[in-house]
Parts: structure tokens; sequence; C-alpha cells
């Protein structure tokens, strides 16, 4: 029988530097990980006992939610406890016992095949979690615990409609480049951060759209082939198309390129 979809709020969490401690090290870890996961939904009132129940990655763990969830509870209120959790279990740990996550929101379809869950959205979140932008974010903020990343769809759904819980301002949108992921855009904050700090090189800095709209792809470095709906609409910002080139001068809204590829550090 062919699975059948339902429609899910996803998270994506992972743990910074995981593979370099010691076995019982990451036993502890994953456990605490557990702890504050749970302890931060049940705070912020997000039901997540019904199944699905989370799916362990090694390092980290994907939730499948329902889709009744109020996003804006995941955005604001959860991400905030998760947060504090995250600093409390700071002050009583060591660098071996440093639980410092990466985090990815998104929704969608999602089907259970019998032995997993398959679904683009649900790659998709997985692939942002991973991202460069969203290690390095993480790693330049060292008074926080905790990096998050949404996808354009979630920005636009939720956050840029400026509630109280979920402050624009305080997201950055980057390239989201993954294997099969080309062109896109996802949005990063570091809570305890008024902007996400060591993503300057990942940033698109300006956009072509009109007041109280989110920004589009992204503009492009270079070349002469205009596509999509902003072909045409050039600005004048900067734009970092790999660790150490930079491309100053007017930008258009173009056929995407490729950024060169960078290690992680996991």
């Amino acid at each position: 029988m062919r699975p059948k979809a339902q429609h899910y709020a996803i998270l994506v969490v992972d743990i910074e530097k995981f593979g370099s401690r010691p076995n019982p090290v990451q036993a502890w870890l994953r456990e605490r990980l557990y702890e504050l996961l749970e302890g931060a939904l049940d705070e912020a009132g997000i039901d997540h006992r019904a199944e699905p129940r989370p799916s362990d990655r090694g390092d980290g763990v994907f939730w499948l939610l329902p889709g009744s969830v109020p996003k804006i509870d995941l955005t604001g209120r959860f991400v905030d406890l998760l947060q504090a959790g995250l600093r409390a279990h700071a002050r009583t740990s060591n660098d071996d016992g440093a639980l410092r996550l990466r985090a990815a929101l998104h929704f969608g379809e999602v089907a259970w095949d019998g032995r997993g869950w398959v679904g683009e959205d649900l790659n998709t979140a997985c692939r942002m979690v991973d991202l460069q932008p969203l290690r390095d974010a993480l790693s330049a903020g060292q008074r926080s615990g905790l990096a998050v990343a949404v996808t354009d769809e979630w920005y636009r759904g939720v956050i840029r409609h400026e509630y109280p819980e979920a402050d624009p301002d305080a997201y950055r949108a980057v390239r989201f480049d993954a294997k099969e992921i080309k062109g896109a855009r996802a949005w990063i904050r570091v809570p305890g951060y008024s902007t996400p700090p060591g993503i300057d090189r990942w940033t698109a800095v300006e956009s072509a759209t009109g007041p109280g709209e989110a920004p589009g792809p992204g503009p492009v470095a270079g070349g002469s082939d205009h596509t999509g709906p902003r072909a045409g609409r050039d600005i004048h910002a900067q734009q970092i198309v790999g660790r150490d080139q930079i491309v100053h001068g007017s930008l258009h809204f173009g056929s995407p390129q490729e950024p060169r590829n960078t290690e992680g550090n996991r």
C-alpha cells in the first residue's frame, strides 16, 4: 500500500561537536537533550506525547509534531525555554559536557512507509540543520546555547508578521544550497543576540522587496542570465560567494550560482 503523508510541524536538533566526546559523555548528553526538549515543549504547552514519538539521529533528533501545533509557540516560547535550559546546563558543565544545539524548523507532508519516515519536507529540515552558516552562527554566538534556522516558508508564514513572540529583525537570510536543494533561502536566529553573529560571509545584505514583504530568492553576483519574477531588479549590495571571496557592486536576481563547498565541523 502506498504510504499516505500527513501534515506535521518538523523540528530537527543536532548537538554541536558531539562526535568529539567520549562514549559515556555522548550517552549523558543524549539523555540531557531529551530532558531539555521535552521540558521546553511541556512548558510551552505544545502537544508532543501523541504518536509519532521522536526519531533518534545519534547526535540529535527529529520530531514530527501535530500540524495543529501553533507555529508561533514553537518559534517563540519553545525556543526561548530551550535556550534557558541550555544556559542553565552550561552553568554546571565543563567543556566535555557542553551541550549546544543547532535547531531547524519546517513544516510539510511526511509519510510512514513501515520502516521509517519519508518526505521531501523532512529532507529539507534535516539538510537545513547541517548548513554551514548555522554552524558558524552557533560557533560565534558563545553566550548562547542555541542557533535556530527556519525555512523561507516558515519565515513568511509566521515570523515576518511581527507577532510579539517573534522579532523579524533578529533573523538574517542566508543562501540554502544542500544536495538537491539549490537557490533556496533559510533564516537564522541566535537567541541572546540582536542579529546572528558569524554569518556575514553568507548573507545577501539587501532585498528588492517592498515594505512588509519577505525577501525573494536572493541576489546573485555577476552573470547576465535574468530569470524568474525578479529578473532585472538590480540592487547595490555585497554578497559573499565563498569563504574568502567577496563581490561588491550591482547585484541582480538571476539564475543561481553555487557557492564553493566548505567543510562542516561537527
